[in-house]
């Protein structure tokens, strides 16, 4: 094996170890905000069913009023 090609091989792999640790640093950044976004997710169902009920109780509480006329 000549210089050259030793060179070449240690160049190749300390590309290749990086594109692995890249890789392997954009995984987990997309794991965290995939963490994020299904909490947000979950946040604002919660919100939305809050709201449903506000908005069911006013109406339920309008057509007693209009019973109760």
């Amino acid at each position: 094996m000549s210089l050259i090609s030793l060179i070449a091989m240690v160049v190749i792999g300390y590309f290749v170890v990086n594109l692995v640790k890249d890789y392997n640093g954009r995984q987990q950044q997309d794991s965290r905000q995939l963490e994020a976004l299904q909490q947000e997710v979950a946040d604002l169902k919660q919100r939305v069913i809050t709201l449903e009920a506000i908005v069911v109780d006013k109406d339920e509480a309008l057509k007693q009023k209009f019973r109760d006329l």
